[in-house]
């Protein structure tokens, strides 16, 4: 942002490309700042359960704010959106190849998993799988060499290696539908095309088939490469692990987080407990003897509701409508590069919206990140200028 401000004093004027999805963003930082404010009276001063962490929670949207902004406004080339795409997809595969190489050289030093620099193994799959989006874009956009084709499949099978063998039961599920999702957008609309020929439509139902399979393959590929040992022994590990801690400390699982999310929701419809404050609220709602620390509801769609109430549900809903209405209006470019960029955000961002029904990949800054540069993707402007 000072690099922003300094150039802006060198220029002598202000450059910002406008994106109807900064608005929802800037809706619900303001709410943020009002709920945060000491404007009620008795013990608890602010409609926020606890003004600090509203407070930082603030800041951290500001700053994701200036980063969708910053990265919207300069990444607004076809080189540079070439170049940016080359770059996320290079970070995605070297995190994925770390998470694989931990699997298998670096248990002596790490034991937590094979999670590369995630703590979680459902944060290390969800950023994976944002990744695998616009790889699977380029794909089945086929606009480039034969020689890159292949380092694109490369990469799709080391990032589907990754998910599958970080045993993430949601990534794994979000991988499934994206490739489905993926599938389904690579085929225009029969309806609206009544004067294409039917050797044009045999092409593009072959290519969608085509995709559906290569997903298909890289999955399979990955089962195979991996094993799928981990993912089952994972499950199972999981399953027994919930009914023996149940037993012995009294956690609930998110089945149980989430009923009492919805009793918070209930007492706290409109304005919520305030944005960052949910697990100080929550407290007031948990069955439990205290001995389980729940800090999110594990369901960005729950805690967005319980944080910011219906203002907060209504300024995500819309943040979705607009990204996907818009990215399929964007979509609709004849630029075959563009489209497959457009395509490959918009599959990132949906496989992400599917893990967000049971995880909190939203919360977790560098996959936030990774969601707003894919937003801004799928919603560019109208095509400009080539050059960077």
């Amino acid at each position: 942002m000072i690099l922003w401000g300094l150039l802006v004093v060198k220029e002598g004027q202000l450059k910002i490309t406008t994106n109807p999805l900064v608005w929802p963003l800037l809706a619900l930082l303001i709410f943020a700042v009002i709920q945060s404010l000491p404007l009620l009276e008795g013990e608890r001063r602010a409609m926020s359960y606890s003004s600090y962490a509203t407070t930082q929670a603030a800041i951290k949207l500001f700053a994701s704010l200036c980063f969708f902004l910053l990265f919207a406004t300069f990444i607004s080339t076809d080189a540079r959106r070439s170049v940016a795409v080359k770059v996320m997809i290079a970070v995605c595969v070297l995190i994925a190849l770390v998470g694989i190489g931990q699997s298998y050289i670096g248990k002596m030093i790490w034991q937590r998993g094979a999670y590369g620099p995630f703590v979680n193994r459902n944060h290390f799959a969800g950023f994976l799988e944002m990744g695998v989006g616009l790889v699977g874009g380029l794909i089945i956009g086929r606009n480039a060499r034969r020689e890159m084709m292949a380092v694109y499949l490369s990469c799709a099978l080391a990032l589907c290696a990754g998910i599958v063998l970080s045993a993430s039961r949601g990534g794994v599920l979000a991988l499934v539908t994206e490739v489905a999702f993926l599938a389904i957008v690579a085929i225009p609309s029969f309806i609206s095309s009544r004067s294409e020929v039917r050797q044009k439509r045999f092409g593009v139902g072959f290519r969608s088939a085509g995709a559906l399979l290569l997903g298909i393959a890289a999955i399979l590929g990955s089962l195979f490469l991996v094993g799928p040992e981990g993912l089952v022994q994972n499950i199972t590990q999981s399953q027994s692990q919930a009914e023996t801690e149940y037993q012995s400390s009294e956690r609930y699982s998110r089945q149980e987080i989430w009923s009492a999310t919805s009793r918070l929701i209930r007492d706290h419809p409109v304005m919520g407990v305030g944005l960052g404050a949910y697990q100080f609220a929550y407290t007031h709602y948990d069955k439990s003897s205290g001995s389980q620390r729940v800090e999110q509801s594990h369901n960005d769609y729950l805690q967005i509701i319980a944080d910011a109430g219906l203002i907060g549900g209504v300024s995500a809903l819309a943040f979705l409508i607009i990204l996907f209405v818009r990215g399929f209006s964007a979509a609709q470019t004849h630029d075959r590069r563009r489209r497959a960029i457009i395509l490959g955000a918009l599959a990132g961002c949906f496989a992400l919206a599917v893990h967000s029904f049971v995880e909190f990949n939203l919360q977790i800054t560098s996959n936030a990140q990774y969601f707003l540069a894919l937003a801004a993707l799928a919603t560019e402007d109208s095509p400009q200028n080539s050059q960077s």
